[in-house]
């Protein structure tokens, strides 16, 4: 819960506490995605609640104001945990680390998932302990790690959860120890529920926990459905390409995590069955985000009941679990709409600040960028690392998630023009735009754009099925989308187009991409606070 916008000293000593060395974040593909490099310092980063990343900075409130949270809260103690049991490493211990410093809210649910994370971690440093050669010094060797936590402390997740025998906890041992077929030995978690109520942040705090044994890869679904497909065609002149792919994985990779599993594509569908049947044999362990539970998976789509198998699978090799909140941690950020422009001006609006962003580097025109397969992709106008699009030029195309991560490969900041309310006559447009504003999330990069409406009202014709009146709806209505998968992503994308405006985004996209920012943002903050002048997202451009 940053609280970096309340005033001038307390954005300040975020900036100068900065430590310049950046914890490993995501990247494209399954071959280059994160690897945990084991003995985390927590506090080298800041996350905040919600789907949030860290910033990588160094962020503690002053002892006279940590005394109360911008609620009034009293001061955060170990007593204020549901469960008291201490730990001495493990995504557990970092959680309680960071609500002791006022970084993260109270939440149950959140509290729920870290746990069954703490466990899936003692099972794998108990899985790997076995593999681990003694020294022969009795004393040395019982050091290493935790003592094994007692029997009864698995009970607890169950309490918390009100959960019966027909929901069983994640981990128990009658089922943790059962060997599925086609299923690894471990199973690992699947998280599903609304919009920015802090999936993605809990499973990075697993991937910055891990030790490097574990072997843990982290990666966007995109990307690593990407990756896949390009290895299918390097070993396309194999027997079986899929199960060379599988093996490939399976020998770098002992911990697989996914954020935002959504699988709309028929290639994706058609592989993923086999991917993971052979997978699982190898042993892996999948841990994955979601909006939807897993028998909505592909809801809809070309051919599902060849999906639903894996369906089947994924239940039995992941405890599947339901992060029901009615809180969005995103919108809770500063919220201010520096780099967000509509009304009559906006295009101007938007001009000036892709101005501001070029500086003194030369413009370029119709700019060529490599894509996967030999592709390329025209950037129409560029200078250094921010570019500028028309909204029908980068959404009203045949471009897809590898054009938009060439692109964010290329280009940290993009200016958008002309974004339009989504109607009937601009469906596919509006899967596009959904999909580069997760492409642009999921690497901090930074985005300003012009727009008809506000963010929610950009989204406001779409309605799913089941939002439908008894009587329908008229066939004159041509603005009405409906839309199970757009109804479905809506609400992701108008809480990342919030965040994205926030003034925490911010200083994530400058600690990853533009380092000589974080004082621009500090400064501009400053004069904000003493003047009531400009936002210091627009200022500090």
């Amino acid at each position: 819960m940053l609280n970096a916008g309340r005033g001038s000293g307390r954005l300040a000593r975020l900036f100068l506490a900065r430590n310049w060395r950046n914890v490993p974040c995501a990247v494209s593909g399954v071959s280059d995605c994160v690897q945990s490099t084991g003995n985390v310092d927590e506090s080298r980063y800041s996350g905040f609640d919600g789907d949030a990343r860290r910033t990588g900075v160094t962020w503690a409130l002053p002892a006279a104001k940590r005394k109360k949270d911008q609620t009034g809260a009293a001061e955060i103690s170990s007593d204020d945990f549901i469960y008291q049991e201490n730990f001495k490493e493990g995504p557990f211990l970092s959680y309680k680390e960071g609500r002791l410093r006022g970084l993260y809210k109270k939440d149950k649910r959140q509290e729920i998932v870290t746990l069954k994370f703490q466990e899936l971690y003692g099972n794998l440093r108990r899985v790997f302990r076995r593999h681990h050669r003694r020294s022969g010094l009795t004393v040395i060797d019982n050091l290493d790690g935790n003592p094994t936590p007692p029997a009864w402390w698995k009970g607890i997740v169950k309490l918390m959860e009100g959960s019966s025998a027909s929901n069983p906890v994640a981990g128990d041992s009658s089922r943790s120890n059962e060997t599925k077929k086609g299923c690894s030995s471990l199973r690992g978690l699947y998280m599903y529920g609304g919009v920015g109520v802090g999936k993605t942040m809990l499973m990075d705090l697993f991937v910055v926990s891990s030790p490097p044994e574990f072997r843990v890869h982290r990666a966007h679904f995109h990307d690593f459905m990407l990756d896949i497909h390009a290895r299918l065609r390097a070993h396309s002149g194999t027997a079986d390409p899929l199960c060379e792919v599988a093996n490939d994985i399976s020998k770098g990779c002992r911990v697989l995590a996914l954020d935002e599993f959504f699988v709309t594509d028929v290639a994706d569908a058609m592989v993923l069955h086999r991917l993971f049947k052979k997978l699982w044999a190898n042993d892996l362990v999948l841990i994955c985000t979601s909006n939807r539970k897993p028998d909505d998976l592909y809801a809809g789509g070309l051919q599902r009941d060849l999906f639903l198998p894996f369906i089947d699978m994924l239940k039995e090799a992941c405890d599947i679990h339901n992060m029901e909140s009615v809180v969005d941690y995103r919108k809770l950020a500063h919220h201010q709409s520096g780099l967000y422009f509509t009304g009559n001006s906006s295009i101007e609006g938007l001009q000036s600040v892709f101005e501001n962003m070029a500086g003194n580097h030369t413009l370029l025109s119709n700019v060529p960028l490599a894509v996967q397969l030999g592709r390329t992709l025209h950037v129409p106008k560029a200078a250094g690392s921010v570019c500028y699009y028309t909204f029908k030029q980068l959404c009203g195309q045949a471009v897809g998630a590898a054009d938009y991560i060439a692109l964010v490969g290329g280009f940290h900041s993009i200016c958008l023009e002309g974004v339009p309310k989504i109607t009937g006559a601009n469906r596919a447009e509006a899967y596009r735009l959904v999909m580069l504003i997760d492409v642009l999330y999921d690497h901090r990069a930074r985005l300003a754009c012009s727009a008809e409406v506000s963010p929610v009202e950009l989204f406001e014709n779409i309605i799913t099925q089941a939002d439908l009146p008894p009587g329908g709806i008229s066939n004159m209505d041509t603005e009405i989308v409906v839309d199970d998968n757009l109804g479905f992503a809506k609400d992701r994308a108008i809480s990342r187009l919030t965040e994205m405006q926030s003034l925490e985004y911010l200083v994530e996209h400058a600690n990853r991409h533009a380092p000589e920012l974080l004082l621009a943002l500090a400064e501009a903050q400053t004069r904000k606070d003493r003047t009531g002048g400009q936002s210091p997202l627009r200022a500090a451009v």
